[in-house]
């Protein structure tokens, strides 16, 4: 049998054998679920005089040779899934069979459960996606954070940021992670006032047992903020199998990782138990990115009645180095800067790993006689994070009866930790640099504040703040699914968020002084309710301090048709999400007559004779600010043939803004703020054989009044931006191909090519840190045409799994990035004759190699070990990953990029054994 696959990119073809006088059935095993491999599975096939059968391998690939012409019937088991049997004919050539096997629940349908957490079906649900299968990420990830084994998704753009652990990015289709939505067992975990996804809070690669990417409109059942698409992350915990796996991996840069998982399996009374729990530490490929992370996981699971209780509980409890900024790019490498047209940096060409952000200090007191006394060196940080992020889930699933069916869970957050920086009683971001090392400068500082003969009041000028992100988030979600009849599916639900952001600087690290205080003549600069001279020490609060409430009440309706040739479903969903910002420092208020006066430190105000002080004020709380989203798709998949589908979809999302679109930094609500509107439309094709899958879609996507935020230095103060009301055209082509060669090898590829632009004009708006507008209010910026940059538009990536010998396996993956624009800022083009397309990359190329080695089960088949090994960046070439111009000016002068580039080479080296 031969495939001829697309676009003379690739062509691969499959033949059967020749005639023989005997044949084979083969095929794999999987799990219906998740897609993955069912190792073990047990192959029966009876019939034509003949009782034989095989085992899945690792793979899940089966044959069962020596097979006369004939009808056979061919049975396939694992123990925790429903037998599956297929009649299989041999007629004068080999045979595929392969099997799909759900798990032998006899009170529910795992198929719903997989529907309530917004997992798409192949040949049925009528989006794009694509799925990870657990199989995939132990041979693949590494020491990689999660998203970066989605690059070889078509669409997908993920890299490492400034190389921090946890600091990576994901892109979906020109859409950073804001707008893409990240579920893990069905519960949303971007944030609630931003929409970032904050990946070193967890590290469930681990645990994760299922990784799908859905791409544009996603099959998600509640109102989530997706616009790229939704990646949805399945983990451990409703396991039918006992198993204990324990890891140990070691690796470049000092990378240190121990894991243990325990799983119980159904037990007596149908409880089950997933326990795991790692510890992680590295020195970092960045210079001093180090990183220090605890993990754990927990899931208890229990089939009462008609009901499926999970509770879970995850964390991970950690502290890892950063290069928060990127830099011009002669500062790294003076060739990568020719390269691009640039001047070489003086005192530059410090290597790909140079990291200013941290400094050496050797702190010091003094005796009696003026005399040091040294305590010894230690390297400090500069940029670092800090968080924990405890999660709890309660899922129930619900089988009614043999109608309906009913999923609920309840969740709660408690986020506490932030970002640690450099701040001076200025209030300004930047501090002392070594000029030599170009590094932070921790010695002069700690001696400029420590002297008295410099500093006679021991105030610190320059020291360490955090800047804490902490939060309190309770929700739940609860949906339904009524059939209506064998084909129609009514399903409706509600979704509830309340959210508390608490967001203020503290001081960290006083840096030799006694104390410190921000200077007076900066407006709205520190605490306006206290006196301005008071003396702050570590642990206080100091240049803002204010807690942000989002409330979100969510519901939708879908109704589905379902027979085996035609798939449709329309959908809809509304939000009502509301704002409040109460700010502590901001003088305090009182109301008179409806009427609000300040109130700060030291200030009276006189109202109708009447006189009043802060003592009688309230803090500053702005009214609720509300906004009411919603949206409406429909689509349809048709399964041409047994082997062949056709989809589309259509939608429109009427997108609230973040929390951060809504209020600039003085808590002052931006005028004329309007819910974002996006129209998406899809086709897509796809064909699926046993041993091979192909599909190929395409997008048109039409963003309108887009929100977007960045941070500038304009040399002398940090700036934050708002740009609103632009609009951006996202539209391209994706398609993906994995086939079966042969049994021990097989070949995935993706393609990607796509047209991103801003249309029209937006507005912009400018405030320093200290609160002050930099330009008027409301200016016009002129985008019209220019492309969408921070992401590369064409992506092209193939990949193998060559199994030469049972259990060992080599997985090389070519990737290849290209039509990459540089990010910019929007103020660089506030004249529409100044109006210029963002700088264009080189495309980047990169070769990663993973080798795995099983060895036969041992000590009566119950013990398993294996090796893994994985070299990352192959040919140590280094490329542009992340590119943006902090600098206020024109977007394709090369001089004026800020770049980050990838890591060089490093490599892992891991082993398991597992019961």
């Amino acid at each position: 049998m031969k495939h001829f696959l697309l676009a003379g990119v690739l062509m691969t073809t499959s033949v059967g054998a020749v005639a023989q006088a005997t044949y084979s059935i083969k095929g794999r095993v999987l799990d219906k679920l998740t897609g993955e491999a069912l190792p073990g599975a047990t192959v029966q096939v009876v019939g034509n005089g003949v009782n034989t059968g095989g085992g899945a391998e690792e793979n899940g690939s089966y044959s069962v040779p020596g097979l006369k012409s004939g009808t056979y019937t061919v049975r396939a088991s694992f123990i925790g899934y429903k037998v599956l049997e297929q009649q299989v004919t041999v007629n004068n050539q080999n045979t595929t069979a392969t099997f799909s096997l759900t798990s032998d629940n006899a009170t529910l349908n795992e198929v719903q459960v997989v529907g309530s957490l917004g997992v798409a079906v192949e040949r049925s649900t009528p989006v794009a996606f694509a799925a990870v299968n657990e199989v995939k990420l132990r041979e693949t990830l590494s020491n990689r954070d999660l998203p970066m084994i989605l690059n070889e998704t078509p669409g997908v753009y993920a890299t490492q940021g400034g190389g921090g652990t946890g600091d990576s990015r994901i892109n979906i289709r020109g859409f950073d992670q804001r707008n893409v939505a990240v579920l893990v067992n069905g519960v949303p975990v971007n944030d609630m006032e931003t929409g970032q996804v904050f990946w070193s809070n967890w590290d469930l690669g681990d645990v994760t047992k299922s990784l799908q990417v859905q791409r544009g409109l996603s099959a998600s059942k509640i109102s989530v903020p997706s616009v790229g698409g939704t990646i949805n992350v399945l983990t451990r915990g409703f396991d039918d199998k006992k198993a204990a796996l324990a890891r140990i991996e070691t690796g470049s840069n000092n990378y240190q990782k121990y894991s243990l998982m325990l799983s119980s399996g159904m037990r007596k009374g149908d409880w089950a138990f997933t326990f795991y729990g790692s510890r992680r530490t590295s020195d970092g490929w960045v210079d001093h990115a180090f990183d220090d992370a605890w993990t754990y996981f927990g899931n208890i699971s229990k089939k009462l009645g008609n009901h499926r209780l999970s509770l879970t509980g995850l964390g991970s409890p950690q502290s890892h180095g950063q290069r928060i900024f990127a830099q011009q790019v002669g500062l790294f490498s003076t060739e990568k800067a020719q390269e691009i047209g640039a001047a070489p940096l003086a005192n530059g060409n410090r290597g790909f790993q140079f990291n200013p952000y941290w400094g050496k200090l050797n702190r010091y007191t003094t005796d009696a006689s003026g005399n040091k006394v040294y305590q010894g060196e230690e390297t400090l940080n500069e940029r670092s994070n800090y968080y924990h992020k405890p999660q709890i889930n309660l899922n129930d699933y619900w089988q009614v009866n043999s109608k309906l069916f009913i999923s609920a869970v309840a969740y709660a957050s408690f986020g506490n930790g932030g970002g640690v920086s450099g701040l001076t009683s200025a209030n300004s971001g930047t501090i002392l640099q070594n000029s030599t090392t170009l590094q932070t400068d921790f010695q002069r500082i700690y001696e400029n504040n420590y002297d008295l003969s410099k500093n006679p009041t021991r105030r610190s000028s320059q020291f360490l703040v955090n800047s804490v992100n902490s939060h309190r988030w309770y929700g739940g979600v609860v949906g339904a699914d009524y059939s209506l009849g064998d084909k129609i599916t009514l399903s409706a639900g509600v979704d509830g968020r309340l959210y508390k952001g608490l967001h203020y600087r503290e001081v960290r690290d006083l840096l030799g002084g006694d104390h410190t205080y921000l200077n007076t003549s900066i407006t709205n600069a520190g605490d306006r309710n206290i006196d301005p001279t008071t003396k702050l020490y570590k642990g206080d609060k100091i240049g803002f301090n204010y807690d942000g409430k989002t409330q979100w009440l969510g519901g939708y309706a879908q109704l589905e048709y379902k027979t085996p040739v035609l798939s449709a479903v329309v959908s809809g969903t509304v939000s009502e999400i509301r704002y409040k910002r109460i700010d502590y420092f901001r003088p305090k208020q009182v109301t008179v007559d409806g009427q609000s006066y300040d109130v700060a430190f030291n200030q009276t105000q006189t109202i109708n004779g009447q006189t009043y002080t802060a003592a009688d004020g309230h803090f500053l709380e702005t009214p609720w600010a509300d906004f009411t989203g919603y949206s409406l798709k429909a689509g349809a998949n048709y399964n041409v043939t047994e082997r062949n589908n056709l989809f589309m979809n259509v939608g429109y999302n009427s997108k609230v803004p973040f929390f951060n679109q809504v209020y600039n930094a003085q808590g002052v609500l931006y005028r004329n703020v309007k819910p974002e509107g996006i129209t998406s439309v899809e086709l897509g094709y796809g064909i699926s054989y046993p041993s091979l899958k192909a599909t190929l879609n395409a997008y048109y996507i039409l963003w309108a009044n887009k929100s977007s935020n960045s941070v500038t230095n304009n040399g002398s103060d940090i700036v934050y931006n708002t740009v609103r009301n632009v609009n951006a055209r996202h539209m391209g082509v994706e398609m993906s191909v994995a086939q079966e060669i042969s049994r021990s090898l097989q070949l995935n590829a993706a393609i990607a090519i796509g047209d991103w632009r801003w249309t029209g004009k937006g507005l912009l708006n400018q405030v320093t840190e200290a609160g002050v507008q930099v330009n008027p209010v409301d200016q016009p910026v002129y985008l019209d045409g220019v492309h969408v940059g921070d992401a590369a538009q064409n992506q092209f990536q193939l990949g193998l799994r060559y199994e030469p010998i049972r259990g060992f396996y080599v997985r090389p993956s070519l990737l290849v990035f290209s039509k990459y624009y540089a990010a910019f800022n929007p103020e660089s083009i506030l004249e529409e004759n100044s109006r210029t397309d963002a700088y264009r990359l080189p495309t980047s190329k990169n070769v990663d190699m993973h080798f795995g080695y099983d060895l036969r089960p041992m000590y009566h088949e119950k013990v398993r070990v294996g090796f893994r090994a994985s070299v990352l960046n192959v040919l140590n070439q280094y490329y542009f990953t992340d590119v943006s111009n902090r600098n206020s000016s024109n977007v394709v002068d090369p001089n004026l990029l800020q770049a980050f580039f990838n890591k060089g080479r490093t490599f892992t080296i891991g082993m398991s054994v597992g019961l």
